[in-house]
């Protein structure tokens, strides 16, 4: 028998939406549950006609966090049962729901209102770049900031970041990359420049709202993307600091995974959530089994693979 190994489960960010992601029978479900908690009508908001596609930013986070909190539910009734979890970006709220800080019910009202947040926040641009390490990224931001503040927003793997800030700034560091690097530089979000001190008016508006969030103490460990390793014993103070830094400051994605790594050095891990955005990113980073469950053959094949396995969770 296989040695066992710890499960993680990793939940993605808002990138990771999908065509007819909430279209099945039980998506209808999870979507008329999650109407009923906020009193509208969710279903032409967030999709489920697979031609439809949300219009605003409000609409994407409720649809990808209801898509992995349904991801989440599947896997659970399977009984797979995770050692820790973590997030990337809006992935953290499903994170919060899995180890026991909210219940689903005030994790939606709160991303619901986070939506909102986002949508009336400064406006900016963030773009993807890669593969480029982080000290060769450095000094091309540094010299895009002539055109206005700038900031490396989510350091995704070794090779992969996002870089946030206005769009005149955003503008030349496009411009820089394509005339001295070839290296891909991707624009993800055109609108609104997440995790950057551009976004710090959002950042003190989400704050007032997790100070009245009816806050639990987890069963598992906190890891938040701010500081990317775990908070075993977190606090209602620990959840409203660390939420409202995130929406100004940079997603640590690979010191939180390094950090579970250094716990679990065995450690398996599942993306729970639409697509495989995850999956693909950290397959070219570490050395350690990563399933989809959106791929790899569906979800009856990745079950039978952790199997054979031996992972576990506890």
């Amino acid at each position: 028998m296989p040695h066992p190994a710890p499960i993680v489960f990793v939940f993605p960010g808002q990138s990771s939406r999908t065509p007819g992601m909430l279209s099945s029978p039980d998506a209808i479900r999870l979507i008329e549950r999650a109407g009923e908690v906020l009193g509208v009508d969710l279903r032409v908001r967030v999709g489920v006609d697979t031609h439809a596609q949300p219009t605003t930013n409000h609409e994407v986070q409720l649809g990808v966090f209801l898509a992995n909190h349904l991801h989440l539910q599947c896997i659970s009734q399977a009984g797979l049962v995770a050692s820790y979890s973590l997030g990337l970006s809006l992935g953290e709220y499903n994170h919060l729901v899995h180890i026991g800080a909210l219940s689903f019910e005030d994790a939606l009202r709160l991303v619901d209102a986070r939506g909102r947040i986002y949508d009336e926040g400064p406006r900016g641009a963030m773009v993807a770049v890669f593969p480029l390490p982080h000290s060769e990224l450095v000094p091309l931001v540094e010299r895009a900031r002539k055109a206005g503040p700038l900031e490396i927003a989510v350091y995704a793997s070794p090779m992969q970041h996002v870089v946030a800030g206005t769009h005149a700034a955003v503008e030349m560091l496009i411009q820089i990359i394509e005339e001295e690097h070839v290296v891909e530089v991707r624009v993800i979000e055109p609108h609104i420049p997440m995790h950057s001190s551009v976004f710090s008016p959002a950042a003190d508006a989400l704050r007032r709202v997790l100070e009245r969030v009816p806050w639990k103490t987890p069963h598992r460990s906190y890891l938040p993307n701010v500081i990317g390793k775990p908070i075993d014993k977190p606090t209602a103070d620990d959840f409203v600091d660390q939420l409202s830094r995130h929406v100004d400051q940079a997603v640590l994605f690979q010191m939180s995974i390094e950090g579970i790594l250094e716990r679990t050095p065995n450690a398996v891990f599942v993306e729970v959530g639409p697509g495989q955005v995850l999956t693909n990113l950290m397959r070219r980073w570490i050395d350690r089994p990563v399933f989809a469950m959106d791929a790899d053959g569906g979800f009856e094949a990745v079950m039978d693979k952790l199997s054979m396995r031996g992972a576990h969770g506890n």
